[in-house]
């Protein structure tokens, strides 16, 4: 492949050095080669364009171009431009500076070997990460305050881009040994003990079903980690795969699943219109780097799922929440 860009190179630019110095013999010597090699760099050239670019002429002083090399001239030089650019952007460290913000559990047990792998890639990152909530990443990314945001619900805002671009299932967290199980349904857990976590719009309209504001949860919070501390044996809480699959390399408590119909944990992705086209390519860059992670690690947690329910004997549930 190498070879093959060099003598893509060497037949343009020798076509493109005989049209400025209008003849072979001149453009040879330019070229340090030989007459013959430029006649016979030329004949490959028009071989593979499959037709001619130079009138020839016995005795013809000067080399003129048909019009075929008249139209593919500003193609050749256009393209040895472009080669130039790349054969420089090998040698040129690139550096993108980019600002995002996530809610607390995405950021800790969903992005946090995204951000590790990011460390290691060839372009060089400059990256700020801020941990907030979805209202608060929508207002930064309104105001240009961050470039690119990651809340867990969609909201309709003029000039905002809103793309989902995730989603896992909830499951149960717990350290009560009556709920050592598979699988768990919202009758099976005491609605009194619950510490609560707002895992985004979905949630709250399945969990309003089952669980009625008329029982308030034991605690409410906001990061996982607490929720994870205060954790005892008669407590529980929704959590989505990435947290409970950390949580169980911990084996700090008993995950379970939730059967067929209940909610998944949504991420989104939000950018603004003009920010989007203003630092283009940082954005396009980082959102390529992030969706090859993020589809790598649902593939993980789909094998995850599958190790964790092989003792199941009902295909039912393994079902229930893998999609």
């Amino acid at each position: 492949m190498r070879g093959g860009l060099i003598l893509e190179r060497e037949l343009i630019d020798t076509f493109v050095t005989v049209s400025v110095m209008q003849n072979i013999s001149k453009a040879a010597r330019a070229m340090y080669v030989t007459q013959a090699t430029v006649s016979h760099r030329l004949k490959e050239l028009e071989q593979r364009l499959g037709t001619n670019l130079i009138v020839r002429s016995k005795g013809a002083k000067r080399t003129e171009l048909t019009s075929a090399g008249m139209s593919f001239l500003p193609i050749a030089r256009k393209w040895l431009q472009l080669d130039h650019e790349l054969e420089n952007f090998k040698y040129e460290k690139e550096h993108l500076e980019i600002s995002i913000g996530s809610v607390n559990s995405v950021n800790n047990y969903f992005f946090n070997e995204f951000f590790r792998e990011l460390k290691q890639d060839k372009i060089t990152w400059h990256l700020q990460v801020k941990t907030l909530h979805t209202l608060e990443i929508y207002e930064q990314v309104r105001l240009n305050l961050i470039d690119i945001g990651f809340p867990l619900s969609r909201f309709i805002i003029p000039n905002l881009h809103v793309q989902k671009i995730h989603e896992e299932n909830l499951m149960v967290v717990t350290q009560n040994p009556d709920y050592h199980k598979k699988m768990l349904r919202p009758s099976d857990l005491d609605i009194e003990q619950q510490i609560f976590f707002n895992w985004g719009e979905e949630y709250r309209r399945w969990h309003n079903k089952y669980f009625p504001y008329s029982y308030p949860p034991k605690f409410s919070v906001d990061s996982a980690k607490i929720a994870l501390d205060w954790l005892d044996e008669s407590s529980w809480f929704f959590a989505p795969c990435s947290v409970c699959m950390n949580f169980l390399e911990e084996r700090r408590c008993s995950i379970s699943g939730l059967p067929i119909g209940s909610p998944v944990r949504e991420l989104f992705m939000v950018t603004e219109k003009v920010t989007e086209q203003t630092r283009r390519r940082e954005i396009i860059l980082f959102k390529r780097r992030l969706l090859q992670f993020i589809r790598k690690k649902e593939q993980e947690f789909s094998r995850k799922l599958l190790d964790f329910y092989a003792t199941d004997s009902e295909n039912e549930t393994r079902e229930s929440l893998i999609k």
